[in-house]
């Protein structure tokens, strides 16, 4: 019976790190086709600006906010990435952070969503600061031993 439990055990062991590999690389995969999607829209945004003809249209408050906020999703999905092949918490903050930044910059008009945005982004660099002091000390620790 015992015999048997063990079998079962690595059965569904070896199973389980099947199935997570599997799972790993549709991630990369998927990370690809984002940093592949980001790199053809940048080379897309950088021939529309030059096809534009001068800067002074840059410098046209609409237009400027329309190419800060394609810059911002750019950033985003290249943070998606990271996010998707290093799985790490603090990829996450970053991706939400950047998310809030371009709500609050290309979207935000009224005072109060301002305001949230702020504190959304303030409690979210203070979790970025403790898993940062986390993971020192954890470093650390792991250096004493």
């Amino acid at each position: 019976m015992i015999h048997i439990q063990e079998k079962y055990k690595k059965k569904l062991h070896k199973l389980t790190n099947r199935v997570g590999a599997a799972i790993m690389a549709i991630e990369v995969f998927l990370a690809m086709l984002i940093i592949i999607a980001v790199l053809i829209s940048g080379v897309a945004l950088v021939i529309s600006v030059v096809q534009q003809g001068s800067l002074t249209h840059l410098l046209d408050y609409d237009n400027f906010q329309s190419l800060l906020s394609y810059l911002l999703m750019l950033i985003i999905g290249l943070e998606l990435a990271l996010m998707l092949i290093k799985h790490k918490p603090s990829n996450v903050i970053d991706v939400m952070i950047y998310a809030i930044a371009r709500k609050m910059l290309i979207y935000s008009t009224a005072t109060i969503e301002m305001l949230v945005g702020v504190i959304a982004l303030g409690i979210l660099f203070i979790i970025k600061v403790s898993l940062k002091k986390a993971k020192v000390e954890e470093d650390q620790d792991i250096a004493n031993n």
